[in-house]
């Protein structure tokens, strides 16, 4: 039998309450998981925990100690584990959930950026950097976005962050859109709320957009529609026949009249460089699903893909997700180029900017390849 030695990490989180992120990540890691009728045990040790917030729910405390990991006041003690060296393996930071200020656009701000700014010092003073995966983006406002990404390539920082979607199961699984064919137009819808799910619709279509002919070039400009301009949008000539693909795809009850039941309909554009352009409904209270429609040219018929999320416990799409982010640790490499994550990172905070002061925002920053 093969023996693994384990990677230490230190997580460093918001906050840690049942089905929260670092629940369904961090706690499959401490106990196991079961997936398709295997049982996983974890190939890596978390060593140490900062966590920023503890509410009423908070069940990081008795997981700590449950498992003999020591819980440290500042994120340089956790990554120290409370010595003067750092010497671990790699870092985990969750930074999702929990009270914190919103901007005037709209935008939570979740300290990533600090997070990885307080690791970033340890691991420059130490001269030892090691992987890191960032739960859900790199940062949240447009600047820290690109100051991340800087730094990472700047520091050669083995890094990988996802939203969870792009690993769920997709259907039909027999199917796919064949990887180096060309793409016209993609369609997705949005739910929930419009930062922190809009990202994830994002993040999905990227996914597939990322491995079109000639690769990714990168997003020059995003616009946002509202109320009747958005249910324009979407039923017009540009969009009107992926919406109906799509809706028929999810088995929408009345693809005609759903948009008029938006309590606040929003739909967004995304204009990349090569030509291909993505559009996106938030349909918040009548779409429960994460689901793409693909044309390859423009008179195709459009291909249309679920991201299948379990509704429930044990949330088996992060348990995807885990086994990735343990791979990642032991091979300094990630699933994907970081650039899709700055990509979507920095579509989002430009989306948010367009709802808020209602003009396209263009963006120079995102002309990336890979």
């Amino acid at each position: 039998m093969q023996t693994m030695t384990k990677k230490r990490i230190a997580a460093i989180i918001t906050e840690y309450w049942d089905i929260s992120h670092a629940d369904v990540i961090i706690t499959k890691m401490l106990e196991g998981f079961t997936m398709d009728g295997r049982q996983y045990t974890s190939t890596i040790d978390i060593v140490s925990m900062y966590v920023d917030k503890f509410p009423e729910n908070d069940i990081s405390r008795d997981l700590a100690a449950k498992h003999n990991i020591p819980l440290y006041g500042t994120i340089e003690d956790a990554l120290k584990c409370g010595g003067k060296a750092f010497d671990l393996d790699g870092i985990i930071i969750i930074g999702e959930h929990g009270d914190y200020p919103t901007n005037e656009i709209g935008q939570i701000l979740y300290p990533r950026r600090a997070f990885f700014e307080a690791c970033l010092t340890v691991m420059v003073e130490n001269n030892h950097i090691v992987p890191i995966y960032s739960d859900k983006g790199f940062a949240v406002t447009g600047e820290d976005v690109k100051w991340v990404y800087k730094q990472i390539k700047q520091h050669h920082i083995p890094f990988f962050s996802s939203s969870v979607v792009p690993f769920a199961h997709q259907y039909p699984a027999s199917q796919p859109h064949p990887n180096g064919a060309p793409l016209h137009k993609m369609f997705g819808f949005a739910y929930g709320d419009v930062e922190r799910y809009t990202y994830h619709t994002l993040e999905m279509m990227q996914s597939l957009a990322e491995n079109r002919a000639c690769g990714e070039s990168g997003i020059t400009a995003v616009r946002a529609y509202e109320g009747e301009a958005a249910r324009e949008k979407l039923l017009g000539a540009e969009w009107g026949q992926l919406y109906r693909s799509l809706g028929s795809f999810i088995n929408l009850i009345d693809i005609e009249k759903m948009p008029y039941s938006l309590t606040h309909p929003l739909f967004f554009e995304v204009d990349y460089v090569d030509g291909l352009r993505t559009g996106m409904l938030y349909a918040e209270q009548e779409v429960r699903d994460f689901a793409c429609a693909s044309q390859m040219y423009e008179d195709s018929e459009p291909f249309c893909t679920e991201f299948y999320l379990q509704p429930g416990k044990p949330y088996i799409h992060f348990g995807i997700l885990v086994l990735e982010i343990e791979k990642f640790f032991h091979t300094s490499r990630p699933p994907f180029p970081v650039e899709r994550s700055y990509l979507t990172s920095g579509a989002l905070d430009a989306l948010m900017k367009a709802i808020h002061h209602k003009e396209e925002v263009v963006t120079p920053h995102l002309r990336v390849k890979y």
